[in-house]
């Protein structure tokens, strides 16, 4: 992108050319910083569903005033010949873009229709991760985007961009690189040059940061709790949702896990953060390798909140062993009933289906 750039920014200035990207990209917003970052100054559409049905990227596509395509990833002499020649409406009427719809609900209505149409599961899988990342938010939306993805790409496993939506959550072992790990260096520069940089909807994390490669290994951890002492959250004064992505290479070998925890609102539940953070821990006695575990840190300076926190981690087979079918954990947190109500620290166990 860069390279055309610089071959085609004199044509744009003179009025000869007009330039516009369009991402592939979960979140848009995203590529709207990265832009703000490189300084690139032409327009950028966003294309999630994957409208243009392309399945690698980046291409880049010479179109006439009538909107045909002439050229698909031209060289040097074929953008000369595109400027030179007055194209004609060969068709008689531009091609118009059918209008999927974008919604879970008529997206379901299509996945009803044609249960085998891997890009309506991918088109689902969007539209429910769409919905996690928004005060929509439903129980189980970034599963459900898990589930369908997988079943997309299971149907058409050529399917570059569909693959990328899995390892953008997925195990280290099964990425080609670090999807958003330019994001902190972009934030410093732009803040550097007096600007502001552009907000996320979505802040990346864990997964979505990581580089390929073997990762780091857990330090060996004491359970505070071996014995089964502290209360369990039978009242569930802390909710649970729990993710689990494979990898694409379909071995097996590596898997990653996103726990999201959340206080009951409808009770009042707050995290008590003046006690200590929320922890994790797998039980003992289980034949995996815990690598890359992440926690939300509470915020600072502040008592009580109620803000989601995840936990992140991946897990790998021992020996090349085959991944056990169900994986047991515990998560151990300080919170309390309403601004004055009862304070308690609990435990809640998790049985994570692998």
């Amino acid at each position: 992108m860069p390279g055309w750039h610089a071959k085609t920014k004199d044509l744009v200035a003179g009025g000869k050319l007009k330039v516009a990207g369009i991402v592939q990209e979960q979140h848009p917003d995203r590529a709207v910083l990265y832009m703000q970052w490189q300084k690139m100054d032409w327009p950028v559409l966003a294309d999630p569903f994957n409208e243009l049905g392309v399945k690698v990227v980046p291409i880049t596509l010479l179109i006439d005033e009538h909107g045909i395509i002439r050229f698909r990833n031209p060289k040097g002499k074929d953008l000369t010949t595109f400027l030179e020649t007055n194209y004609s409406d060969e068709a008689g009427v531009a091609a118009k873009a059918q209008g999927w719809p974008t919604d879970i609900k008529g997206l379901e209505a299509l996945r009803e229709r044609s249960p085998e149409n891997a890009l309506v599961r991918f088109r689902l899988g969007v539209a429910y991760r769409q919905r996690f990342d928004s005060k929509e938010r439903q129980p189980g939306d970034f599963k459900e985007a898990i589930t369908f993805w997988k079943g997309a790409l299971a149907l058409d496993p050529d399917q570059y961009i569909w693959r990328r939506r899995i390892q953008q959550y997925g195990p280290r072992l099964d990425k080609p690189y670090s999807f958003y790990d330019w994001v902190h260096q972009a934030r410093e520069e732009i803040t550097a040059r007096g600007e502001k940089s552009h907000s996320l909807m979505a802040e990346p994390r864990g997964s979505e940061f990581a580089h390929p490669g073997a990762g780091e290994v857990m330090a060996e951890q004491v359970h505070p709790d071996p014995e089964g002492k502290v209360t369990r959250d039978g009242a569930s004064l802390v909710n649970l949702r729990a993710v689990v992505v494979p990898s694409t290479k379909g071995d097996g070998k590596a898997l990653r896990v996103h726990l999201h925890f959340l206080p009951d609102s409808k009770k009042l539940v707050h995290w008590s953060n003046d006690v200590g953070p929320l922890s994790f821990f797998i039980e003992e006695g289980q034949e995996v390798v815990i690598q890359d575990q992440s926690i939300g840190a509470a915020p600072k300076g502040i008592v009580l909140s109620s803000e989601e926190r995840v936990v992140e981690f991946e897990i790998r087979s021992v020996g090349g062993k085959a991944l056990p079918e169900t994986l047991k954990g515990s998560a151990f947190y300080f919170v309390c009933e309403d601004e004055n109500g009862t304070c308690q620290y609990l435990r809640q166990d998790v049985e994570l289906e692998l």
